[in-house]
């Protein structure tokens, strides 16, 4: 039973969930709004800043009105929340005569809440992110939360973007949890995060831009659950299946090639593992001399390989939106690709998005500003409230390069984006991940008033992104689109590929959860990534196991594999890390990768390629700890584990990543038929629990009849 209420001032009184109770009462907080006047001058209020509360109740519905601030007096909030037994529904509207203010934003609602014992914050950040110290997270990690503003970091619970999807949650070691929800269609954009509020307070920070109009259009939904993560998911999945937002199946639309899951090899032809400092041709240049070392994985694994080159450009690195061509011209390159064409493998290229660069800072002598001045492309950049113009994603004299945001809504953009995307078309590359550093494929805030979006940001900005896929997407004809992160909902029907960054889950002192292939599996692929950023948060000396628990992380739960190269052809922790820095050992991490192509290929491919995940059965095994660079120590299980059902089926997979068998005993809610498989055998059981050895380095699969 969902249970609210509040007091006769408008505080929370009192918010339940068969009994348990979240709120934190006494504190004045339900909403913050962010107004514009017409110079682009913010104006911000919150609850405590109204004096007045006028509160109806009426069958558990609530009516709040809040007026009387002494710098807008004749300023009101409405807000109005409809009840049942399992959720709430939150509604917000601001009456304001005041037409030279227009709202922003709005944080809403800021419910004040406590934490549980052993609470776990689910964010919709870098695919899943489970945390659970809001404020450790706050003040120690890369990641803390933060509102959106111009310009975006690239780094946030931005959706859609780094964030793909509309909801968050939180539970204690009881099960006792919250869901929150948004049910918008029209994918404007927001923040979804989690606020520290005091030592042992926290509120949901869901940040609404609503482009000027005076309510948000839309419900966001408050429901108790019982579980853990998979549950408050679930809750998700049943909006998602009575919504406009999943695109078509994947495997309707996607080529043979991506569905038979090649391993993602990624590796510069220029410089040595990192963007700065030397950046001469190495020894993959030309790029024929890469062929040895994708024949080597190739012939290893029994899989097919892409190459997923990086430094590529014969402009300059990270360098948009000009890539091509690549360097040493196209001829060169084609002649590589139709040699892994002949082998049966791929070749994918990183691009940087639709940004502008001015200058390079990896390459000097790479300068656009001429043609910038002489075409005037200031009116094409996004813009900030007073008509500012500056970046902040890989930008600045010490980062990749210096220059501006190019808006989605306009011509150039789209023209430019389309003109890049059907060169490499025509050379016959598999797959372009242009989008890159627009993560999650994200469009930029943009406050221009003639770029035909409005001047304040709403689902018009994001409606632009689409709309420039679509066009990419005629341009690309056969080539698959991608982008940096997992790309958010309305942007998934194009970008079908993506380069997944679970890994800065780490960097928001939290551990990744599979919360993006647990919703979208069926609906659109991502590969492991390229882990950038990695040697930040973890000690490798203390946790050399990393490497190989990302693999069979991303093997169970769908993911294609991908691996970082550096010299010779051995495998690096990840990308971003110099050469000269040791590499893993690498025979544990070929043989994982071997052992897992062959079970993908084989008897769990079906499951793998096109299965929807569900909530796996509890697992009893061994742990492991991740030695973070501050001394944090995360456990993980020494074998992981991830439920399928395909074809009317269930099929467990369970993954030891370790060079020593593991046992594992699977505790399942009632007894069931099952088939161990362990690649070479297969053995019948009818039990509520399974106890088997797995083996090291290794996989086996449990089908449940």
């Amino acid at each position: 039973m969902f249970r609210l209420s509040f007091d006769k001032s408008g505080c929370l009184d009192r918010l339940t969930v068969d009994g348990v109770g979240f709120a934190e009462t006494g504190k004045a907080r339900l909403f913050t709004l962010q107004f514009r006047d017409f110079a682009g001058n913010p104006l911000r209020f919150s609850r405590a800043d109204f004096r007045e509360c006028r509160v109806e109740e009426r069958d558990g519905n609530w009516q709040l009105t809040f007026s009387g601030t002494r710098m807008l007096p004749q300023l009101t909030v409405h807000v109005s929340i409809k009840c049942t037994d399992m959720e709430s529904r939150w509604f917000l509207e601001v009456d304001n005569d005041r037409d030279e203010l227009a709202v922003e934003w709005v944080s809403f609602p800021e419910l004040p809440l406590r934490c549980g014992q052993e609470s776990r914050f689910l964010l919709p950040y870098a695919e899943g992110t489970l945390v659970s110290d809001l404020v450790l997270r706050q003040n120690e990690s890369y990641f803390p939360c933060r509102e959106a503003a111009y310009p975006l970091t690239g780094v946030s619970s931005f959706y859609p973007g780094p964030a793909a999807m509309q909801f968050e949650a939180v539970y204690d070691d009881t099960g006792c949890g919250l869901y929150f929800g948004v049910e918008d269609n029209s994918f404007a954009p927001k923040t979804i995060d989690f606020m520290p509020d005091g030592e042992h307070g926290f509120y949901p920070f869901i940040q609404h831009f609503t482009g000027g109009r005076k309510k948000i259009a839309y419900a966001t939904v408050i429901r108790g659950f019982h579980g853990q993560w998979q549950d408050a998911a679930n809750i998700y999945r049943e909006f998602l299946e009575k919504s406009q937002i999943l695109p078509e199946k994947l495997e309707k639309r996607a080529p043979a090639w991506l569905m038979d899951a090649p391993v993602v090899l990624a590796y510069p032809v220029k410089g040595y593992g990192i963007d700065h400092g030397d950046m001469s041709l190495n020894e993959y240049y030309p790029y024929d001399r890469a062929l040895p070392v994708m024949e080597k994985y190739r012939e290893m694994w029994k899989n097919p390989v892409m190459a997923l080159l990086i430094h590529w450009e014969g402009t300059a690195p990270w360098a948009p939106p000009y890539v091509w061509p690549p360097v040493g011209g196209t001829e060169l390159l084609k002649s590589f690709i139709d040699r892994m064409h002949e082998n049966g493998d791929r070749v994918g290229l990183y691009c940087s998005g639709i940004g502008w660069t001015q200058q390079s800072m990896i390459k000097r002598s790479y300068d656009c500003r001429k043609e910038f001045e002489e075409k005037e492309l200031i009116k094409e950049v996004c813009k900030g409230p007073h008509g500012e113009a500056f970046a902040l994603v890989c930008n600045g004299p010490t980062s990749q390069r210096i220059g501006y945001e190019l808006c989605p809504s306009r011509t150039f953009t789209v023209e430019t984006v389309c003109s890049q995307i059907s060169f490499a078309a025509a050379g016959e590359v598999d797959y372009l991940q242009y989008f890159d550093q627009n993560q999650g494929c994200t469009s930029p805030l943009c406050y221009a008033e003639d770029h035909g979006h409005g001047n304040l940001p709403d689902h018009r900005q994001s409606q632009a992104m689409q709309k420039l896929l679509d066009r990419a997407h005629e341009s690309a004809g056969k080539m698959v689109l991608g982008c940096e992160n997992a790309a958010a909902e309305p942007y998934m029907q194009v970008c079908a590929f993506n380069d997944l960054r679970s890994h800065l889950a780490w960097g928001a002192a939290g551990k990744p959860v599979p919360l993006y292939p647990y919703l979208y599996h069926e609906y659109v692929a991502g590969f492991s990534g390229n882990g950038v950023c990695l040697h930040a948060w973890i000690d490798f000396a203390a946790t050399p196991f990393f490497l190989q628990w990302t693999v069979a992380w991303n093997f169970v739960n769908g993911n294609l594999l991908s691996l970082v190269l550096k010299n010779d052809g051995k495998i690096h922790w990840h990308w971003g890390l110099r050469w000269e820095v040791p590499e893993p050992e690498q025979k544990s991490v070929q043989t994982l990768t071997g052992n897992l192509c062959a079970w993908r290929q084989g008897a769990a491919k079906a499951a793998l390629s096109r299965g929807k995940m569900l909530k796996a059965p509890p697992v009893i095994c061994a742990e492991k700890e991740v030695v973070g660079t501050d001394g944090r120590r995360t456990r993980l299980p020494a074998v992981e584990s991830a439920l399928w059902q395909i074809d009317g089926r269930e099929e467990l997979i369970l993954v030891n990543y370790s060079a020593s068998e593991e046992m594992a005993e699977v505790l399942f809610d009632r007894v069931r038929d099952m088939e161990l498989c362990t690649g070479e055998k297969s053995m019948e059981f009818t039990a509520d629990r399974l106890k088997t050895a797995v083996p090291p380095l290794n996989a086996v699969l449990v089908r449940l009849k």
